[in-house]
This record gives structure tokens, sequence and C-alpha cells, in this order.
């Protein structure tokens, strides 16, 4: 069997929540953002986040958690690892956000899908209907999207979501559980 791993980029591979917090004291001291997959916080936190995700500092994201010594085990393991990140077109950002990837996570990801700022993932993830895949993210009308097809979803918990639950999505804090969960699951 193909074994496909899908994973959203921010809040799941990337810290962008905490790099976007010290983006926003610098620049927009006077503004605060609890979650991060919600834009209507404020009247002007949509436009802050779309101007981020255009800016240098999208290249420049640390990894999140355990994400940099957990995923190329799953590359090793003979897992195509495949990436969608709702961040915007800006060709420039796009190719700072690749770089960054790739030298946090080298040779790791198969590819990396860049859809348009706030589009829902619902498009994206229906081509990987029935295919097995095991879907990773922290936004949870994406990881509902995901589960609602029939992909086996792991929910990254942050403090801004883990009040969502739902019987077909499991909530994990970090990569490794999701490793070992996933190898239980693949050796049944």
């Amino acid at each position: 069997m193909h074994k496909i791993l899908l994973t959203d980029i921010d809040g799941v591979v990337l810290n962008w929540s905490d790099h976007f917090q010290k983006y926003l004291k610098q620049y927009y001291p006077e503004v605060s953002l609890w979650d991060p997959t919600t834009f209507a916080q404020s009247d002007q936190t949509a436009d802050i986040i779309k101007y981020y995700n255009n800016t240098a500092w999208i290249g420049f994201l640390p990894p999140l958690r355990d994400a940099q010594e957990i995923l190329p085990k799953f590359k090793q393991e003979g897992w195509e690892i495949i990436a969608c990140t709702s961040m915007g077109v800006d060709q420039y950002a796009n190719a700072l956000r690749k770089q960054n990837i790739e030298s946090l996570f080298p040779d790791v990801f198969a590819r990396i899908d860049i859809i348009p700022f706030m589009e829902p993932k619902n498009k994206w993830l229906s081509q990987y209907k029935g295919s097995g895949a095991i879907w990773v993210e922290d936004k949870w009308t994406n990881a509902v999207a995901g589960a609602n097809i029939g992909l086996k979803t792991y929910f990254m918990k942050h403090s801004y979501n883990a009040m969502y639950d739902a019987d077909n999505i499991e909530k994990v804090d970090n990569w490794i559980q999701i490793y070992n969960k996933v190898n239980k699951w693949y050796t049944k």
C-alpha cells in the first residue's frame, strides 16, 4: 500500500503563531491574536496576517515542537509527505516559504502546495478521498473536511483549538504521538 501523509504547515510543521506574535510585537504592539485559525478577532486581523504572509518573516519560521525530528522518520519509512498551506499566492513569499521548509526538512516533502489565503482545504483534500492517507491539521474546519472524506485525521492541539472534539478526529500534542499511533494503526 502507498503510504501518504498529508499535512498542513502552520501550527503543525512550523511554529507560525509564536513567530507571528513577535512580528505583532514589533510592528503592531496594540494588536493581539488569540486564535491564528480565525480572522474575525479584529477588523484588521486578516489584513495583518495577509501582509505578514507576504513579508520576509515567512521565510524564517522555526519548526513546531518535534516536527523536525519526527517527519524525517516517516520519510525514511516510505511515507510520501505532501503539504498544503493557505498562505497566499505571492510568488516571492511562496519561494521563501518553500526555502524555509526545505532548509529545516531537507528532502522530506514530496510536494508543498500553496493555496490562496484563507481558502478552505476541502477542494485540495478531495483529491485524496479513498487514498487511505493520513491528514494532520490544526484548523478545525479543515480537520473536519479531511475526516468527512474518510482520511485518518490527527488534530494538532494548541491553546486556541483544544476545545474542539469529534469521534472521527484524534487530538495529538506532537508528532511523536502521531508517529506512534500511525505505527500501531498500520501494523494491525
